[in-house]
């Protein structure tokens, strides 16, 4: 297509602009023969084709237009099949250097991103708090970085806590279900992504929690960082999930529970159980190879409990998924 030539486009709001690029960019769908533009307070994004877009942006107000920006000056195909940029840092998993080589992952890295200051291998999560083991293969070593969701700020310390930047759009989406007035538990909440989502949308009383003392310390340097932008009012805590219970007997039953914890959620049914109140919906993470079978295991674990819908939220491996699952308690229990 020759530079001037009418391209399709979408139109979005320049502060919903980030994770839809990148959602975008992750099925393949953004036309790279043109730059990305910002007109006024819109951001204009070539696309290949509209095929899929209302099922991936079906939370997100977007205009259909033809536009001619301009050509990109280079078209980077990259062969890194999965990598997260994380502020000014790229992190890759491991199983990429089984068939591409340290250098190879760096040079074409740097060709597609060539400002960052480091590229990581991330060998393995590990422990109770979800640390990423983090190696780092180029660059100058990063310990904070700051990056952007929705127009929300958050700091990150890389190898130290929990963060995955494709998980923006499941902040938002949930921010948009919780009704003003509600308390909200989020037991495993890290930095602090749905909460201050919530809070920056909706005037909910939240508590935040989470037992990594490192992701307790960010969680409170972000509100601090997006208070001009909160509604509701934000409770941070450094406990263990379970001891929720006994804080609860204070604030009273919760009207949301959100528990992100996919590997290890289902342990803590009985958590649950005691602070959601009746009526009350359940956001449940899990990770599994057999969405049906999750199914089965929950009926027999929350019996009585409503699914009342579910979601793959991530693509984690071949054949399995990280999905949410949207659970209602009895009112009569």
């Amino acid at each position: 297509m020759k530079p001037g030539t009418s391209v399709l486009c979408i139109s979005i709001d320049k502060h919903l602009a980030e994770p839809v690029i990148r959602r975008l960019r992750e099925k393949d769908l953004i036309n790279t023969d043109y730059l990305i533009t910002r007109v006024n307070d819109n951001v204009i994004i070539p696309v290949k084709t509209l095929e899929g877009l209302n099922e991936l942006l079906s939370n997100t107000r977007y205009y259909i237009i033809q536009c001619n920006p301009p050509p990109s000056r280079r078209k980077y195909v990259t062969r890194v099949p999965s990598y997260d940029l994380v502020g000014d840092a790229a992190i890759i998993r491991e199983n990429v250097l089984g068939f591409m080589s340290g250098d190879e992952v760096v040079k074409e890295l740097r060709s597609i991103h060539p400002n960052i200051r480091a590229i990581y291998v991330k060998e393995e999560t590990v422990d109770k708090y979800r640390i990423p083991k983090l190696r780092l293969l180029w660059g100058e070593h990063v310990d904070t970085v700051v990056v952007k969701e929705y127009g929300l700020l958050f700091k990150v310390s890389l190898g130290k806590v929990y963060y995955n930047p494709r998980l923006g759009e499941e902040h938002h989406r949930i921010a948009l279900m919780v009704r003003n007035g509600e308390l909200v538990v989020d037991l495993f909440t890290g930095i602090g992504g749905f909460p201050i989502h919530i809070s920056s949308l909706k005037a909910a009383r939240i508590i935040a929690n989470d037992l990594n003392p490192e992701a307790y310390r960010l969680l409170c340097e972000n509100i601090l960082l997006n208070h001009r932008r909160l509604k509701g009012g934000i409770i941070p805590l450094n406990l263990d999930a379970r001891e929720i219970i006994d804080y609860l007997d204070i604030h009273g039953k919760a009207d949301r529970v959100i528990a992100n914890l996919p590997r290890w959620s289902l342990e803590f049914t009985k958590v649950y159980d005691a602070v959601l109140k009746p009526g009350g919906i359940l956001h449940l993470y899990i990770l599994t190879y057999d969405r049906e079978a999750s199914v089965i295991e929950l009926g027999s674990k929350l019996p009585g409990w409503s699914i009342q819908g579910s979601k793959l939220v991530l693509e984690y491996a071949p054949r399995a998924g990280i999905y949410r699952f949207d659970l209602v308690k009895p009112k009569d229990i």
